[in-house]
């Protein structure tokens, strides 16, 4: 049985390219010895930082909300991209060519949707924060 180029040639570029992938998919391992050997790190943080205080609710609930509009954002992305695989093989079908239309048209209003969501709940987030940390001063102040 004989390979041609193009096989040998596939098979080495994807067993590189998996090789590459579990190999940085890996966690880097660091020397805890160094971390040990700092003298005084804890004392200097909790001089620098105080004592560790749980997170606020407000701000754990918007950074939750942001993760979930991230992924939503991702959806997007492939909606996209699968919209223009299918109008680019669609091949002159119009029945495919208006589906992959309308796909793409739904995909657009669907990030429309969930970038004002993202602003109103940053923007809500802010205003929470502000009211009540007490900030009185009326200056405009991005929450960016």
């Amino acid at each position: 049985m004989s390979f041609s180029k193009k096989q040998i040639f596939s098979a080495i570029f994807l067993s590189i390219f998996s090789l590459t992938a579990v190999v940085s998919a890996l966690p880097a391992q660091a020397d805890q010895s160094l971390l040990d050997s700092q003298a005084g790190l804890n004392v200097i943080g909790k001089k620098a930082y105080g004592n560790a205080t749980p997170a606020d609710v407000r701000t754990t609930a918007g950074k939750v909300i942001n993760i979930i509009l991230g992924f939503l954002g991702v959806i997007f992305l492939a909606l996209t991209v699968f919209a223009g695989f299918k109008y680019m093989t669609s091949a002159g079908n119009e029945e495919q060519t208006k589906e992959a239309i309308g796909l793409l048209r739904n995909a657009i209003i669907g990030l429309i949707i969930v970038l004002m969501a993202w602003g109103i709940t940053r923007f809500s987030v802010w205003v929470l924060s502000r009211t009540v940390n007490n900030a009185v001063d009326y200056q405009y102040y991005s929450p960016y």
